[in-house]
């Protein structure tokens, strides 16, 4: 785990966004820090994958603003007002961004292989030889490292995640996000894909990871953020976010998934 010192790689300010009229995320404010896993709780519809899709600038935002390494991402200032960035520009800023999608997203007709080069080549630039040997390396250390030129379709969901986990560290992103990245997966396949979540937390991965595995929050974690109603309602180091949470609804959220954790022993 990482000590929260310095300047935040990540800045996120009072960030709001509407579906139809309807507020999803009511001013969300957090700082992430370098080599920092910042693990974001809360039920269904709380604005947790939301949050995780305005950071990548997947959906636009209503208000507020988020900041990698101090640049404002997906707009910017023109005379006095933010106007949205080009396309260009914002592929440009989210190739600075990796992000691990709940369905995998993998192109089914290309090989695993050409999945995990292709933003890396046609994005980053980089030569296709050093392309292939890095995502050859990330294959060997997900333990796939005789899928390289399986499709999609031939790997389990496990496998598949693993793959697309490959995809989004092959650039070597200042940060990586996962929405929920284990809520398709068979109970079975879930501790693979944990596993190497693990492993990138350990060597100092800064992630922020939308996650419903109390477990992982817990144990690999710096920090976890209780959000619902699209409001950051609590947040805090695991030990006392698990064993002594101040907030009604955060009490009855864990009591629900893991007991009454405000009884566990400290």
């Amino acid at each position: 785990m990482t000590t929260s010192t310095g300047k935040p790689v990540l800045q996120v300010r009072n960030l709001k966004k509407s579906f139809g009229g309807t507020p999803v995320l009511e001013g969300v404010s957090l700082d992430l820090h370098e080599g920092e896993v910042l693990a974001i709780l809360g039920p269904s519809g709380s604005g947790k994958s939301t949050l995780a899709r305005c950071i990548h600038m997947l959906e636009t935002i209503d208000g507020g603003a988020v900041y990698l390494d101090d640049e404002m991402l997906g707009y910017e200032e023109h005379h006095g007002q933010l106007r949205e960035r080009s396309e260009r520009n914002i592929s440009a800023q989210r190739a600075k961004l990796g992000m691990v999608f709940q369905q995998f997203n993998l192109f089914p007709h290309w090989t695993v292989l050409r999945n995990i080069t292709e933003a890396a080549v046609t994005v980053h630039r980089q030569p296709k030889d050093a392309a292939r040997e890095r995502a050859l390396y990330l294959l060997r250390e997900m333990g796939l490292g005789d899928k390289a030129n399986s499709y999609p379709k031939q790997l389990s969901g496990g496998q598949q995640q693993r793959v697309a986990i490959a995809r989004a560290i092959a650039t070597r992103p200042r940060v990586l996000l996962f929405d929920e990245p284990t809520s398709s997966l068979d109970p079975e396949l879930v501790g693979d894909v944990l596993g190497v979540m693990r492993r990138l937390a350990e060597r100092g991965t800064t992630m922020i990871v939308v996650t419903h595995e109390m477990d992982f929050a817990r144990d690999v974690a710096d920090r976890c953020i209780f959000m619902a109603g699209g409001h950051i309602v609590e947040e805090g180091k695991p030990g006392a976010f698990f064993q002594n949470p101040q907030s009604d609804r955060l009490k009855a959220f864990l009591a629900r998934h893991i007991g009454t954790a405000s009884n566990q022993p400290t």
